[in-house]
């Protein structure tokens, strides 16, 4: 079959303009996560933009074209944060909110929740780079907080309190339900904020493979007295 010899060439005005979309992802990528590290260390007061520009090995204008300013660069850190976290626990999320079933299927659905939190804030880079970031939302609420609060932490309490409901065959969501669901999900980001503390504790080495299935047997171990 012939093909139509201007498929293969490049195309001046659409190439050109696929090529200049890449190279502005990567540019504004390694601005942002520059400024995890930076906003993480120093906080959102304290982190300079210029720190953030050198960092990403870039200057001034590009971070304020693609962010506008030092706030949205950190409220964009934020959606960053969150966006990481839904995309690595998403199968989770979704057999959670497929749940309809009996107690059993809603216990089976919150263990794996448990399972892919842990995998994700204990194991994974990309959460390690945001944590100092919220850490500091915690301990002084600031622009960030309620991006955080809306789509990261109060819909898993939400959720996590639905299946505690389920699993212990409440009419309604009960008021333990709903504190079970607030300890449940803030033990997991406290065991990597405290991650020295615990490691000492525990007399681990370093939080790796084994380390994460114990503290997720654990959490399951949890679930099952409920």
């Amino acid at each position: 079959m012939a093909t139509n010899s201007s498929d293969s060439l490049p195309q001046p005005g659409r190439d050109g303009v696929t090529t200049a979309s890449r190279k502005g992802d990567l540019s504004r990528q390694r601005i942002l996560d520059a400024a995890l590290v930076e906003f993480g260390k120093s906080g959102f007061r304290s982190a300079t933009t210029r720190a953030i520009a050198a960092r990403a090995n870039t200057t001034l204008p590009p971070l304020k074209y693609y962010f506008g300013s030092k706030e949205g660069l950190y409220r964009a850190c934020a959606e960053e944060i969150v966006a990481r976290y839904a995309r690595a626990t998403a199968p989770a999320v979704e057999g959670a909110q497929q749940t309809i079933g009996d107690a059993e299927t809603a216990r089976a659905a919150l263990k794996e929740l448990m399972r892919a939190s842990v995998e994700f804030i204990l194991g994974n880079e990309a959460y390690a780079l945001g944590n100092g970031i919220i850490a500091r939302e915690l301990a002084e609420p600031g622009p960030a907080f309620d991006i955080f609060y809306d789509r990261l932490w109060l819909p898993g309490i939400e959720r996590n309190a639905r299946l505690i409901s389920r699993i212990k065959s409440e009419p309604a969501i009960s008021e333990e339900s709903r504190l079970q669901a607030i300890l449940i999900v803030s033990s997991i980001p406290s065991f990597q904020t405290r991650r020295l503390v615990a490691q000492r504790a525990m007399a681990w080495q370093d939080i790796g493979d084994a380390e994460r299935q114990r503290l997720t047997d654990v959490l399951h171990q949890q679930i099952d007295r409920m």
